[in-house]
């Protein structure tokens, strides 16, 4: 007998833990190996011994090949056997009895849900459906093209349900603009009658000044994908197409577009406006249009009030409009009599004056302004405005906000929320504001700008228990900046405002919520006093970007030492 085929006598043994696999299972072992000995002792064999220890090799090799072989046909049969197990438990599982219009009605759910963790509210934020979503490029993983992956059956539930398909977005890549065409062919054909959303954001990676002809006749591929579907549209949004392609809109958009309720173009600043949108000057026989977000309107040629109008300004109610000058809001604002929600983007000097507009429906106006918005402040009356946010470019030079303060005074008492950003207020200007927007409940300043608003001066004015507090009513303070005051004039104007042990019984705080972001140094003890506001049911949050942590404990200290010496108090330590 071979020493192999001796080798190969095996002795049972109990049931244990392999010391190979870790699993338990009979184990059988080989009879030792004839030369144990020369490997043990590492001793150098004799020729003789060299001769038969590679006889003992080649015998062992040809063992191993044959035993594989042997294993290989049983691990086969165990996977044909769990795969046969898996068909005859999904034949047994309870969802294949579930009735096809349920299944259709779950699927819808799903997808809901799905956009809904994908949605972020606008501007607007009224309830309406204008409300965009975060895009994802259709995949295998979600919905809807995930319930065709199962069976046959679910591919064909989800094929008859065309309100699964009537919503199309896509992130267009340039090098990729055949798979979004037929990505949205495939949408388009299963979306049956129905109206249809649209939402496409062309990615651009490395901005360049030129684009290529083979680029613009791409995207006119894609716009031409969706033309002949026009009379379907209801919500279409379209980002950083080349200006180019939309000249496929003076051939082929219909003269009615009937169902569409939103439109939104943005483009690159460099591209020209005119090409963008002047093609869709047939929109004013868009009689349910009710949103428009245009990023650029600067050299469109809007009329309004003449006999045909650029767009359909009397029947929109919520306007977005960028490249803009005060003039330009104005004329807008004047035609746009429905509107109950606007922001501009004001970029240009206003060549020539306008007549007062009264604007007795509009409810939020968010400005952003690069230029002078004088004449804005000045002509404008919004009697029933309760949203007012103003944001300046932070690179942008130092422009007043004169005549706001009148703004507010001469469109009445009914502001509640109001946002401040890189305005160059001083705390003066800013209380004079506020004086005329007793029933503000939420107040956002963001100190970005050359301005500090926020002073002792303003904390001091907001302290309930001063003479004439401003905004009684506030239940909401973001303060982003805070860089002009002493930590414990917010405490005061907190203990004001919250109720703790010392508060009167009859006292009903209404504020809430307070976040300070502070871009200085603050002591660990001024943080703590701050923070325990919390216990007496104030939600807050103060964040501290220290930026000379060695100066901490200094300017905190200067601090102390002058409130000391104006109020009488105790040093900063002992009244922490």
């Amino acid at each position: 007998m071979s020493q192999v085929n001796v080798a190969s006598e095996l002795a049972e043994r109990p049931a244990t833990q392999c010391p190979d696999c870790a699993r338990t299972h009979s184990l059988r072992t080989l009879i030792p190996s004839p030369f144990q000995c020369i490997i043990a002792r590492e001793l150098m064999p004799t020729a003789s011994e060299t001769a038969a220890i590679r006889e003992f090799v080649l015998e062992t090799d040809a063992e191993i090949a044959r035993r594989e072989r042997d294993i290989n046909r049983p691990r086969c049969e165990v996977v044909e056997l769990r795969r046969r197990a898996e068909q005859h438990k999904a034949i047994l599982a309870p969802i294949r009895r579930v009735p096809p219009e349920i299944l259709a009605e779950i699927f819808l759910q799903l997808a809901d849900i799905e956009r809904f963790w994908g949605r972020s509210h606008n501007y607007y934020n009224d309830g309406e459906i204008f409300e965009k979503e975060y895009l994802t490029r259709p995949s295998l993983r979600t919905a809807p093209l995930i319930f065709g992956q199962i069976s046959r059956k679910w591919r064909a539930v989800a094929l008859s349900i065309p309100s699964l398909w009537n919503r199309i977005s896509l992130k267009c890549t340039d090098k990729k603009m055949e798979n979004n065409i037929s990505l949205c062919n495939m949408w388009l054909k299963r979306s049956g009658a129905l109206p249809l959303f649209f939402q496409f954001h062309r990615l651009i990676y490395f901005p360049s000044d030129v684009v290529s002809p083979k680029l613009v006749d791409d995207y006119r591929v894609l716009l031409r994908t969706i033309l002949p579907h026009a009379k379907r549209w209801r919500s279409v949004d379209l980002e950083n197409f080349p200006a180019s392609s939309y000249k496929v809109l003076h051939d082929l958009l219909p003269n009615s577009v009937l169902v569409l309720e939103a439109l939104s173009v943005r483009y690159d600043s460099r591209e020209q406006p005119a090409l963008v949108s002047t093609p869709w000057a047939g929109l004013h026989i868009a009689p349910k249009l009710r949103l428009l977000d245009f990023s650029s309107i600067r050299g469109a040629e809007i009329i309004v009030g003449g006999e045909r109008p650029t767009f359909p300004w009397s029947q929109l109610t919520h306007i977005d409009v960028g490249d803009c000058s005060a003039y330009d809001c104005l004329r807008i604002l004047g035609q746009a009599l429905t509107a109950v929600a606007c922001k501009f983007a004001v970029k240009h000097p206003s060549p020539l004056q306008h007549p007062p507009v009264s604007h007795s429906g509009l409810r939020t106006f968010k400005l952003k302004y690069d230029g002078d918005v004088f004449l804005l402040w000045s002509c404008l009356t919004c009697p029933l405005l309760s949203t007012l946010a103003i944001e300046k470019q932070v690179f942008s030079s130092n422009i007043s906000l004169r005549g706001l303060p009148s703004f507010i005074a001469r469109s009445g008492a009914t502001i509640e929320n109001f946002t401040l950003d890189s305005s160059s207020f001083d705390d003066t200007q800013f209380m004079a504001s506020l004086t005329e927007m007793p029933r503000l409940r939420r107040l956002c300043v963001l100190e970005h700008g050359t301005g500090t608003q926020f002073t002792d001066a303003v904390w001091g004015s907001l302290t309930s228990n001063s003479p004439s507090p401003l905004v009684p009513d506030l239940e909401s303070l973001r303060l982003e900046g805070a860089t002009g005051f002493s930590h414990k004039s917010v405490v005061r104007m907190l203990e004001s405002r919250v109720r703790t042990a010392d508060s009167p019984a009859d006292f009903v705080p209404k504020l809430k919520v307070v976040s300070i972001t502070i871009f200085r140094n603050m002591s660990q003890s001024a943080l703590s006093r701050l923070m325990e506001f919390e216990k007496f049911g104030l939600e807050i949050g103060v964040d501290v970007y220290s930026y000379n942590e060695e100066e901490e404990d200094g300017s905190e200290a200067s601090d102390a030492e002058s409130e000391s010496e104006a109020d009488g108090e105790e040093s900063d330590e002992e009244d922490v």
